[in-house]
């Protein structure tokens, strides 16, 4: 056997051994990083049962003397025989199953198998010439190792099915799903076996296990398969993806080889092609693969700079607490080229929280409950916690494990703001899978103080947003009772006249006047006081329909339909009657077809109503009030302008500021025109105001157009 005169260059052996090697390696590799672990043994065993079957099978192919192929084949089924019951193995490692009596059982029968392959004919008994080589003719006895072989594979693969159904994380069905994928991909090697059975076909089964040694090495890479921390992933990664390649190539030449050796009759000058062509697209397959695990794998790392700029600019002057903690997150995973981040936020009890922004693959609303979840015990440690690994675990109870399992977490950060838990701040993975380093840390603490405090602010600015709605709804109503009284008799009129017509008609058919009238001519007089009535008692419903809507709070849903000259129209309707008693006359100068504007059309009344309330009050005596509405520089424009008292230039500063007001005592807040100046403002708005004593005052409210938007 060891005679090299006994064997010949075949270019078809190449590519097996060429995958044989690697699938070692990978094996080797994968045990060296966790030597203890019942997984990565297993793993290795798969990894040298392969590698037994493609290295004798490649001396086979090599081989010129029949007998010696026959001894390589047996060896090479003496791997194969064991490749079932490792993959059954790793799978019940993997599941965590307790199959110990299943793999006894499989170890002893591939044992006594293999014992019977290598020393008898029981399988192999003799081997056959094709195009690619030598390659074993298998006995009916084969029957055996087909149905071993086939029943643990099956198992495994059913076994991983039902695994993946009911495993509950994330990472360990992504983990799951890659690794059942790859073994499927690999089952497909099983086609070797119809050479040996008398079938003529090319045995392509190295190609089945490059496809699982890249799949692997994938999920190993970015689902942390068997919990390997890669510091070599790009080498790995380039090799597998290389091993699938070169297949390819490797199968390539073989056509090439067979097409030209039929044209030139020698096989080593028909060779030269096919080295010619691979040689040529080598150099940009290679600076392909390294493009694509650069893009997609090792990304560069982030600029420290950026964060904090972008940070300073664009995220900590946010006063919106949901868009400031999404952008906050979106940010982190475009900028530090994170695989996910996370924002939590406490109830302020510590018992329960809540995620309230996720970006990246990683999107949830889970909260996180009890006294002894992950922020509860932030809380009392106090500091930043790195994901930990399978020796720190034990220092971490299950409850906190299984939070960092859910949140997907390399790094958590406290949110804390004057010693109290504001919440956490959660990074996933770099994409890169660096570690998160000392120098991330260093950046990365200051920033959540500074988060800390600019959530806290937005959640203060939402209080306050609250309590002023609260507050100009009380106002509100306080005015709407003034103003149900003033327009009474707007209600009481028409339904006084719907009353007098109906008690007219029956007073005049009591008294006869009526009997000298057709059923006809009754009938008609009926229907026409019938639609007086309607008339009538339409126009009351229609002013209390507008009393009873205006009352109703404003909910802060914004619309994108709405329609200035028409809040205008429905507000002065209102308010229109009240003024009319105060002497004061309302002149409307609105333009026509105004464009729409983005607002909640609520709160556009609102501002309105208090407008024009604080106009009225502003004159003494008759005046006038002057609306106008305008379009101008795609902005919508609206003009309110009294011919009050006017206010004095020290004051006109300062009628925005909270309980600031002119009026008497218990007479108002003060908070009108501050609420007012928050709600234009909280729809995307601007106010100004222009003022001289005894000449009035002039607001202009500003809201940009649906178009400019």
């Amino acid at each position: 056997m060891g005679n090299l005169e006994n064997y010949y260059f075949n270019i078809n052996a190449i590519p097996v051994l060429v995958v044989g090697i690697f699938m070692l390696f990978l094996g080797f590799f994968v045990f060296t990083k966790k030597r203890n672990s019942n997984v990565n043994l297993s793993f290795l065993l798969i990894c040298l049962s392969v590698a037994i079957w493609l290295f004798s099978t490649a001396l086979g192919y090599f081989s010129k003397v029949p007998e010696i192929a026959k001894i390589w084949f047996k060896i090479d089924n003496f791997g194969v025989i064991f490749i079932p019951i490792n993959v059954y193995c790793f799978t019940a490692s993997f599941l965590k199953l307790n199959r110990k009596k299943t793999i006894i059982t499989g170890y002893s029968l591939a044992l006594i198998l293999g014992v019977f392959i290598l020393s008898t004919d029981f399988l192999v008994l003799s081997v056959k010439m094709h195009f690619w080589g030598f390659f074993p003719v298998w006995s009916t006895r084969s029957i055996f190792v087909l149905a071993f072989f086939f029943i643990f594979m099956l198992a495994s693969i059913f076994e991983l099915f039902y695994g993946y159904k009911y495993t509950i994380e994330t990472v360990k069905r992504k983990q799951i799903v890659y690794f059942l994928s790859a073994l499927v991909g690999a089952f497909t090697g099983s086609i070797d076996y119809l050479p040996a059975l008398g079938v003529e076909i090319y045995p392509f089964g190295y190609l089945s296990i490059a496809f699982f040694m890249s799949l692997v090495t994938y999920a190993i890479v970015r689902h942390q398969l068997m919990d390997i921390e890669v510091f070599i992933k790009k080498t790995l990664v380039f090799a597998g993806l290389f091993i699938a390649s070169y297949a390819v190539f490797a199968s390539f030449a073989f056509l090439g080889s067979v097409v030209f050796e039929n044209i030139v009759q020698n096989r080593w000058i028909a060779f030269v092609p096919s080295v010619f062509i691979i040689v040529l697209i080598l150099r940009p397959l290679e600076s392909f693969l390294r493009n694509v695990t650069d893009r997609y794998l090792f990304q560069k790392k982030y600029d420290y700079r950026k964060l904090l700029r972008t940070f300073s600019d664009e995220v900590l002057t946010v006063l919106d607490l949901d868009m400031l903690v999404n952008l906050t997150v979106n940010k982190l995973v475009e900028i530090m080229k994170l695989e996910n981040a996370s924002i939590l936020l406490c109830d302020g009890e510590g018992t329960e929280s809540r995620i309230i922004a996720s970006a990246g693959d990683f999107t949830s609303e889970e909260r996180l409950n009890g006294k002894e979840n992950l922020v509860a015990f932030m809380q009392k440690r106090g500091g930043y916690v790195l994901r930990p690994d399978s020796d720190d675990k034990k220092s971490f109870s299950t409850e906190i494990v299984q939070d960092i399992s859910k949140l997907r977490a390399s790094l958590i950060i406290p949110l804390t703001h004057q010693n109290n838990m504001v919440g956490v701040l959660s990074l996933g993975k770099k994409k890169s899978d660096e570690e998160f380093t000392q120098d991330d840390i260093d950046i990365l603490l200051p920033l959540a103080k500074t988060l800390s405090i600019a959530v806290t602010n937005a959640q203060l600015f939402e209080q306050l947003s609250e309590a002023q709605a609260q507050a100009a709804q009380r106002e509100k109503m306080a005015v709407i009772g003034t103003l149900s009284a003033g327009i009474n008799h707007e209600i009481c009129n028409p339904l006084g006249i719907a009353r007098g017509q109906c008690e007219m008609f029956l007073l005049n058919l009591a008294e006869g006047i009526y009997k000298d009238k057709s059923q006809d001519e009754l009938l008609e007089k009926a229907k026409e006081i019938m639609e007086k009535v309607i008339n009538e008692t339409d126009r009351a419903t229609v002013i209390t329909r507008k009393l009873s809507s205006f009352a109703k709070p404003a909910k802060g849903k914004i619309e994108g339909n709405i329609k200035i000259e028409k809040e205008l129209e429905e507000v002065i309707s209102l308010v229109e009657h009240d003024l009319k008693l105060d002497n004061i006359q309302v002149v409307k100068e609105l333009e026509k077809d105004l464009p729409p504007i983005e607002a909640d059309r609520k709160q556009v009344q609102e501002i309105f109503f208090n407008i024009i309330r604080n106009a009225a009050q502003s004159i003494k005596g008759n005046g006038k009030i002057t609306i106008r509405a305008s379009n101008k520089n795609e902005k919508v424009t609206v003009g309110i302008e009294d011919t009050g008292e006017g206010i004095s230039k020290n004051n006109l500063d300062k009628i925005f500021n909270p309980f600031y007001t002119t009026k008497e005592p218990g007479k108002g807040a003060g908070l009108g025109l501050f609420i007012v100046k928050q709600i234009i403002e909280r729809n995307k708005g601007k106010i100004f105001v222009k003022s001289q004593p005894g000449e009035g005052t002039i607001f202009t409210v500003e809201f940009n157009t649906l178009s400019s938007a």
